[in-house]
C-alpha cells in the first residue's frame, strides 16, 4: 500500500532530487537521515504509534550530482517533456506511445532532437514516413530539455497539493 505513494526527495539545499515511495520516505527520516517537511494527512498507523505520511522530505547532507551529464535519455522523461501530449494531433486522453520524427529506417537517430510523444493513431497515421510527407505538424519541435524544464510541479503529482480536506488512515499490515 505504501509504495503506491510517492513522496518528493529535496536535496539540502531544497532544490529537487527525486520521487521515492512513501515507504522509502519514512525510512529516512526515521533513519535520521531526512526531515520531513510536508505531508498529505494520510496517517499511518503502527502498535505503538501513529504519525502522518510524509510528502515532501529533506535530506540532511548535500547530495552532490554530477551536471555535464544532463538529464537521462529516456522514455519517461521524452513523456515528461512533452507533457503527455500527442506532438502531432495534441490529445492526451489515447494512448501514447514514441515516434521517430525522422523515421530509423531513414537513417534517423534515437535522441533528444528526433523523438517525440505520439498517440497510437497518429503514429499509425504517419508509418514509416516524415511528417511532411503526410502532411502533419508538430505541435512544438523536439529538443534536449534543461535539467530543470521537467519540473516538480504540484500540479503534476496530487499528493503534493495542500488540499488537506479529510484524514485517511493506513493501518500497519499493509506496510
Amino acid at each position: 500500500m505504501l509504495d503506491a505513494f510517492k513522496s518528493l526527495v529535496l536535496n539540502y539545499s531544497y532544490e529537487p532530487l527525486q520521487f521515492c515511495t512513501a515507504r522509502h520516505a519514512i525510512t529516512m527520516v526515521f533513519g535520521g537521515r531526512a526531515e520531513e517537511l510536508d505531508s498529505a494527512g494520510y496517517l499511518v498507523r503502527t502498535p505503538s504509534t501513529s504519525f502522518e505520511l510524509p510528502t515532501v522530505i529533506r535530506v540532511l547532507k548535500m547530495v552532490r550530482r554530477n551536471r555535464k551529464k544532463g538529464l537521462a535519455f529516456s522514455k519517461k522523461n521524452i513523456l515528461r517533456r512533452d507533457n503527455y501530449t500527442c506532438q502531432y494531433c495534441g490529445l492526451s486522453n489515447h494512448p501514447l506511445t514514441v515516434d521517430h520524427v525522422n523515421p530509423k529506417s531513414r537513417g534517423g537517430k534515437t535522441n533528444w532532437t528526433n523523438i517525440v510523444v505520439a498517440c497510437k493513431t497518429c503514429n499509425l497515421k504517419k508509418g514509416d514516413r516524415t511528417p511532411l510527407e503526410v502532411n502533419m505538424k508538430l505541435v512544438r519541435l523536439p529538443r534536449k530539455p534543461d535539467l530543470f524544464l521537467l519540473s516538480f510541479h504540484p500540479d503534476r503529482m496530487p499528493m503534493l497539493k495542500s488540499g488537506k480536506s479529510t484524514c485517511q488512515t493506513i493501518s500497519w499490515p499493509n506496510l
